[in-house]
């Protein structure tokens, strides 16, 4: 029987150039490699933060606008950090009422990144 791995998104991206920076810098993610064929092809990312890994391709192949679930532990600490960096928000840190914190965040081809962790109500003093 077949046993899945792991998943890896890819997301859509007009210009490469434009989005490493949100990642990157924003973020908090590495870049792991750039691909290209030759000088005139689209080109293809691999970024990494922690366990998290997301392609970002200048192909056709995947549509723009997409949205991505990350489960993280201190969602706060993260939207903080990145709002430092200069991302703005989407979704300022909020407890949803199906019980996750969440922090959304938009980068430049509207792709939406949102990040959760499991709220603890009986932790809560």
């Amino acid at each position: 029987m077949p046993t899945l791995q792991d998943v890896v998104p890819i997301l859509r991206v007009t210009n490469l150039d434009a989005s490493l920076p949100f990642y990157r810098d924003q973020l908090g993610f590495a870049v792991e490699w750039i691909h290209q064929f030759d000088s005139r092809a689209p080109r293809l990312a691999m970024v990494r933060r922690d366990t998290v890994r997301l392609f970002l391709t200048e192909h056709p192949v995947a549509p723009s606008g997409a949205a991505i679930y990350c489960d993280v532990d201190g969602v706060d600490a993260l939207a903080a950090e990145a709002h430092g960096a200069g991302a703005m928000p989407a979704l300022e840190p909020t407890t949803q009422p199906w019980g996750r914190r969440e922090a959304w965040f938009r980068d430049p081809d509207g792709n939406v990144l949102r990040f959760a962790e499991t709220e603890h109500p009986l932790e809560r003093s």
